[in-house]
């Protein structure tokens, strides 16, 4: 197979939707959050026998919550190194086209 240089304009794609999922994925954080809290409120408020099943069920989506959280934090760190990868190859492509520069100069 024959390498062919990288086109940035994949990596630029690719972080533009890591930018929209991660917006719509901490948006749906917010809502989550909010919505535990009603169901939280709805809990203590219930009578005895069922807010015990209510605050556990509340219990196990508080858990998914952070854990989803936790997601969403590697996820931006995910982007924060796309970004620097982006950032390397502009480098290295600039470096490369120095040397072309120089090496046509020299010649």
């Amino acid at each position: 197979m024959v390498h062919r240089p990288s086109d940035s304009r994949l990596l630029l794609n690719l972080i533009n939707h890591e930018k929209d999922y991660i917006k719509q994925l901490h948006s749906l954080l917010d809502y989550s959050h909010a919505s535990l809290a009603s169901f939280q409120a709805y809990a203590a408020a219930s009578a005895p026998p069922a807010s015990g099943v209510i605050v556990a069920v509340a219990g196990s989506f508080a858990g998914a919550d952070e854990a989803l959280r936790r997601y969403a934090g590697a996820v931006d760190a995910w982007r924060a190194q796309l970004k620097d990868l982006k950032t390397l190859e502009d480098d290295v492509g600039t470096i490369m086209r120095d040397r072309e520069i120089l090496c046509v100069y020299f010649r």
